[in-house]
């Protein structure tokens, strides 16, 4: 029974280990297994996948096919333009819509899994710093005041209630105690409020990088030449036609 218990044991823990991993596909059709670190304009920064500490290596997206990370999310990279630089087309989730809150985004997104990309308005360590001076002002800078509101309440509420406890705790011992709670409570909301401010940052920017891929316009200006009849034959005119892909 307990060489059963260790084998299914090994054998989970194998299983976990095989999908959580991203895989990178080439162009040339090899597959890297790795985790990605950051994307950028023209790179992908990325460990091998069983080495966290080990070297970061770093690929042209030129190289790039396809990079498939642990949650089963995609990222298709496609020549964008004449220059060869190529840009991630991620798979947009299709339950999103224009003007989704954090509280809607939270069920669609996990912040673990967020890559930075060129472009994202929001900024997961501004909003962090900012929320440890101040509780809550990470969460407003990304455009969600209540929730930063809540937070900054809070956060007064325990305060005063440290302060009145304190003042009160040389009469008697259940002021101190309440000065000790609220104490430790405004300290582990203040915790909470900062973790919360990097993860609101790190949602919203996956939110908008799916909705520029959702609802992303192509133009293209091509030039054109017609033939129009004239009353020595056929005179040729020189034009430019635009297309426009959704």
């Amino acid at each position: 029974m307990k060489k059963s218990f260790v084998l299914s044991a090994v054998f989970f823990g194998f299983c976990t280990l095989s999908f959580s991993q991203d895989i990178i596909t080439l162009r040339n059709g090899d597959d890297i297994e790795a985790k990605v670190l950051e994307i950028d304009s023209r790179t992908v920064k990325y460990r091998l996948f069983g080495e966290p500490d080990g070297v970061i290596y770093v690929l042209d997206k030129s190289e790039l096919l396809i990079i498939r990370y642990e949650n089963g999310r995609k990222e298709v990279f496609a020549d964008q333009s004449e220059d060869n630089l190529f840009v991630p087309q991620s798979e947009p989730e299709k339950s999103i819509v224009p003007g989704m809150k954090y509280r809607e985004l939270k069920h669609l997104y996990k912040a673990s899994d967020y890559v930075s990309m060129p472009g994202d308005p929001y900024l997961p360590g501004v909003s962090g710093v900012l929320s440890f001076l101040i509780p809550g002002l990470g969460q407003m800078i990304c455009d969600e005041v209540g929730r930063g509101f809540g937070y900054l309440g809070g956060s007064v509420g325990l305060a005063l209630l440290t302060g009145i406890g304190a003042g009160y705790s040389y009469m008697s011992t259940g002021a101190a105690i309440v000065a000790l709670v609220g104490s430790v409570g405004w300290i582990t909301l203040d915790v909470i409020a900062i973790v919360d401010a990097v993860k609101v940052a790190k949602v919203k920017n996956m939110y908008v990088q799916d909705m520029r891929n959702k609802y992303s316009i192509d133009v293209n200006v091509l030039p054109s030449v017609d033939y129009i009849p004239t009353g020595n034959g056929m005179q040729p005119t020189i034009g430019l036609t635009v297309a426009l892909n959704f």
